[in-house]
C-alpha cells in the first residue's frame, strides 16, 4: 500500500452518490456496551461483502466515549472511509476494486463555449492565410 492509500479521502462527489445509496439499508452491525473491539471482525466481514454498511451506536457505548471517536477507531482498523454520520448510525464505505476511483478528481474539461471559440479562432486563420 502507498502513503496515499493510507490518508484517503473520498471526493465530495463520492460521498454524495455514497450518502443517497444508504438511504434504502439497515444497520448491520450495532456497537453496544461490550466496546468497539467486539464488533471490529464482523464491520471488517461485512464491508467485504457490502462495502456500504451501516453501523448502529447504542447508547451505552456512547457513555464510554464520543460517536467520532467509535468511528474514527472502526475506520482505522477496517481501512474504511465515513460516508455519514446522522444521529447514532455511521455509514461507512470501503470499496472492492481499489481506492483511486474515489479518491481522485477528475480533470476539468474545458468549457464548450471555449472549444467553439477555439475552433472559430483555428478557422478564422485559415481563412486569412488563404486569402493572401
Amino acid at each position: 500500500m502507498d502513503s496515499k492509500e493510507n490518508n484517503k479521502v473520498i471526493t465530495s462527489k463520492a460521498k454524495k452518490i455514497l450518502r443517497s445509496q444508504s438511504q434504502t439499508i439497515e444497520p448491520v452491525v450495532w456497537v453496544g456496551k461490550e466496546g468497539v473491539e467486539k464488533v471490529i471482525e464482523e464491520v471488517r466481514r461485512q464491508l467485504k461483502d457490502k462495502s456500504l454498511i451501516k453501523v448502529k451506536i447504542r447508547k451505552s457505548a456512547i457513555e464510554g466515549m464520543e460517536k467520532d471517536e467509535i468511528a474514527k477507531i472502526i475506520t482505522d482498523s477496517t481501512d474504511s472511509e465515513v460516508v455519514s454520520i446522522v444521529g447514532n448510525v455511521v455509514t461507512l464505505f470501503k470499496p472492492k476494486e481499489g481506492w483511486k476511483k474515489y479518491t481522485t478528481c477528475k480533470p476539468k474539461t474545458a468549457k464548450t463555449g471555449d472549444k467553439y471559440i477555439e475552433e472559430f479562432e483555428s478557422l478564422r486563420s485559415r481563412k486569412h492565410l488563404m486569402d493572401r
